[in-house]
């Protein structure tokens, strides 16, 4: 008997003696994150929501297996950011509009915001029912055999749509559980509807960006860290979906996407505190010469563990435009100004750790 046959549907429960810890745990590390990030300047704040808006983005489309191009996206958002189109372009532009919705969650989902989403979703693209509920019967299989054996869930039949979303959007509207735990409950359920004909994973994780954005949005990509435990992802939606006397018990899902949570958190900790420990450097050493300064920020750009990396005469000449020369009597100015210390390697291999 499928769930949505059940006297238990849908009425969704988790074990607070099993969630409570990792609970605790997540709203008390985005509260840490909210401190880290009041210490950064807006554009910096600003660089990682677009870091992880084109990234929920490009890993939101990877778990389904149909990579974007991370250019074209991150242009995209920007232009989106700039100036809202009535009319989207390019199919990048649309998903970037969906994005940035989800990430604004500015007012209760309904039945036309979804289906808009979906339209977007597949924006210049052929599918079925675009923009509408599915017309046609939906099942979740194990592989491409099509095989009864290899079916994983049947989701309810189409004549049950627009009754059944209505029913998810009004508790959603009226749901009072803290965001984690409302955020699982309500993906666990929008993809156990199934309501549309294709595109239900990523609409089902732009559900929890939009939940989230109504106290605040995600500091980091959900998706990417879903993507991380793609396999895992799709065991805890069939585990969540077990009936349990009157109730489905969605524990195992809402245990799992907390841990996904915890490690989205840990993630962004380090990267707010990199930018941290990054403006602490350039206060340090106010008075680099410009060039020095260029090229110091472009390692910075690049990340916490290209940093650790340090620099040599190689890639400081092609950063800065300068001959081998320049560039190695550049580091060692920065060696004497105590920016850098040399490592013990010799000759052209020679290279430069910061002092940070």
């Amino acid at each position: 008997m499928q769930i949505w046959n059940s006297s238990a549907w849908p009425n969704f429960r988790h074990d607070p003696a099993l969630t409570e810890a990792p609970l605790t745990r997540v709203m008390a590390q985005l509260g840490t994150i909210d401190g880290l990030h009041a210490g950064l300047t807006s554009d910096e704040r600003g660089e990682i929501f677009l870091r992880a808006v084109t990234g929920e983005a490009l890993a939101s489309f990877a778990i389904e297996g149909a990579p974007l191009s991370a250019e074209e996206i991150e242009v995209s958002v920007v232009a989106s950011l700039t100036h809202r189109q009535a009319l989207p372009q390019r199919r990048t532009d649309a998903i970037a509009e969906l994005m940035l919705e989800a990430r604004a969650g500015e007012a209760p989902l309904s039945a036309a915001t979804l289906q808009r989403w979906h339209a977007l979703l597949f924006h210049g693209v052929e599918v079925e029912d675009r923009g509408k509920w599915r017309t046609f019967p939906m099942e979740i299989v194990r592989g491409p055999t099509g095989r009864r054996e290899d079916v994983l869930y049947s989701a309810p039949p189409p004549a049950r749509m627009a009754e059944e979303m209505e029913r998810f959007l009004a508790w959603l509207t009226a749901d009072t559980h803290p965001l984690p735990l409302r955020a699982a409950i309500a993906h666990l359920w929008f993809e156990s509807i199934h309501p549309f004909s294709d595109g239900n994973g990523r609409i089902g994780r732009a559900i929890i960006e939009h939940i989230f954005a109504s106290e605040g949005a995600l500091p980091f990509s959900l998706s990417r860290q879903i993507e991380a435990d793609k396999r895992g992802y799709y065991s805890a939606l069939q585990a969540g979906r077990r009936i349990d006397g009157a109730a489905i018990d969605a524990t195992p899902f809402v245990l799992w996407l907390l841990e996904r949570l915890e490690a989205g958190v840990e993630e962004a900790s380090r990267e707010a505190r990199f930018l941290v420990r990054r403006n602490a450097f350039f206060v340090s050493h106010p008075d680099l010469p410009e060039r020095s300064i260029a090229v110091l920020r472009r390692l910075f750009k690049e990340g916490e563990e290209r940093v650790e990396q340090g620099l040599s005469a190689g890639p400081y000449g092609k950063i800065a435009k300068v001959s081998p020369a320049t560039a190695t009597r550049d580091l060692t100015a920065l060696e004497q100004k105590g920016v850098l210390s040399r490592s013990h390697e010799g000759g052209r291999s020679t290279r430069y750790l910061l002092n940070w």
